[in-house]
């Protein structure tokens, strides 16, 4: 065989390869590998948790970013204090990846009480509900998260 034929059956073998593998679950491990061999890095592993960023909900006063409340169809989230960045992120989208699924949200709010972690993502209701996270994980789950490039 030539060397022309060589090449166009091996990228029609990975053509096929990458086909049959599509809609496989992914790891979250696979999917951050992944994402670091194209080059995406800054990724970050963090627990998130929900709350309600409505108006009487537990989320209490309105986001930081915006003086205003939110509805938790929104997909929407607080960051940590060190993460929101004196509000360097608000407005900005951050990815959140739960096991083969990722969702991209809005950074509206910080989560900077006493009782949030240093490493925390506060999600609204639609993100959890999108993301698949069975109910059983609602309330805090463990997901990874990095701003798009």
């Amino acid at each position: 065989m030539t060397q022309p034929t060589i090449i166009v059956l091996i990228l029609f073998s990975l053509l096929i390869t990458n086909a049959k593998s599509r809609g496989k679950n992914v790891t979250p491990e696979q999917h951050v590998s992944k994402r670091l061999l194209l080059g995406l890095a800054n990724i970050t592993q963090a627990p998130m948790t929900i709350s309600s960023f409505e108006k009487g909900g537990d989320g209490g006063a309105p986001s930081a970013c915006d003086g205003k409340y939110h509805s938790n169809s929104e997909y929407i989230v607080a960051l940590s204090t060190k993460w929101y960045n004196h509000g360097q992120r608000c407005f900005d989208y951050i990815d959140i990846y739960y096991h083969d699924k990722s969702a991209k949200a809005m950074v509206i709010d910080e989560c900077g009480s006493k009782d949030c972690p240093d490493n925390i993502v506060v999600a609204s209701k639609a993100i959890w509900v999108f993301l698949q996270v069975p109910h059983s994980e609602w309330g805090e789950t463990v997901i990874t998260w990095s701003v798009p490039i």
